[in-house]
Formats: C-alpha cells, sequence, structure tokens
C-alpha cells in the first residue's frame, strides 16, 4: 500500500526530497480516517443506522474531501452508502478463508450520474475523456520511480505503451 502512495507522490512529479514527507501526511489522514471509521462501526450498530451513516459521511468529508465546504451532499451519501455496502459484505457475507486468502470481492463503485447539487439542481455529468478509457482487460499502473505502465490483467502482459 505505501509503496504504490509512494508511486503516485512520484508521478506527480514531487520533488524527491519531499516524498517521504508526503508519505507521512498521507498516512496520518489515512490513520485518522481508519480511526473514524472504527468509531463509526464499533459505537453504532445496525440500530443505530441513520447515527452511523452520518458518522461515516462526517469521516468522509473530513478525511477524504478534506473538509471541502463546496462538497455535494449527494456525492457524501452516494460515498457512504459504498462504505456500508463494503463493511457488510466483508463483515456479514464474505467467507472467513475468503478473507484469510486476502480474496475480496470488492463491489462496484459509486455511480456518479445523475448528481444534484446541495440546492437540489441537477448537475451535468462528468466529462469522460477518450484517454480515460483503455481496452478491456487492461489497467494503468504506476512503477515505484512513478511511471505510468499498462498491464493486461487477464494475460499478465505489461507495456509501457498505452494499448489502443
Amino acid at each position: 500500500l505505501w509503496n504504490n502512495t509512494r508511486a503516485r507522490i512520484r508521478a506527480e512529479g514531487v520533488n524527491e526530497l519531499t516524498v517521504n514527507k508526503h508519505l507521512k501526511d498521507v498516512q496520518q489522514i489515512t490513520f485518522q480516517q481508519c480511526t473514524h471509521l472504527d468509531h463509526a462501526f464499533s459505537n453504532f450498530d445496525t440500530t443505530s443506522f441513520e447515527k452511523r451513516s452520518e458518522e461515516i459521511a462526517a469521516a468522509i468529508w473530513m478525511h477524504i474531501l478534506l473538509k471541502d465546504e463546496e462538497a455535494y451532499n449527494d456525492h457524501i451519501r452516494r460515498l457512504t452508502a459504498y462504505v456500508e455496502y463494503q463493511f457488510a459484505n466483508i463483515v456479514h457475507h464474505l467467507p472467513e478463508e475468503f478473507f484469510r486468502e486476502g480474496r475480496i470481492g470488492w463491489g462496484n463503485i459509486p455511480d456518479f450520474s445523475n448528481m444534484i447539487d446541495n440546492e437540489g439542481n441537477p448537475m451535468d455529468d462528468a466529462t469522460i475523456f477518450e484517454d480515460d478509457w483503455l481496452p478491456e482487460n487492461w489497467t494503468r499502473a504506476i512503477t515505484e520511480a512513478g511511471e505510468t505502465y499498462y498491464w493486461d490483467i487477464k494475460t499478465s502482459q505489461s507495456q509501457w505503451e498505452r494499448p489502443a
């Protein structure tokens, strides 16, 4: 996890002498987020679902959206539902042997189409650029040096050039 984070920091073009400082910052935010989510799930069980959802939403706003006053409530609600789904999936549905082996079937990322702003107005869907799409089974990865390469998850083939 931290090697991947370090690679992503490097990929942003951060001066090599400050990479570890930025990694420390990310670790601190991640620890605070994990602690906050642990608090929400430990202190508010399924009988306090509304309070737990509020606490998860607060953790998302504080630690992921970094207290952005302009964050959309609809965005936060969808991320909260995603976290709740993953919790139920892992704690209540995932076989113990799968968990021990690290075979976790993560749910789909939230659908952010048809969002509404904080005044209840429909928002335009985000523009998806052609360069954001890759052929089926291909994923973008980053080396520890921060260089992008492409990997076919089905064949395990990797290459520097973007697949056509």
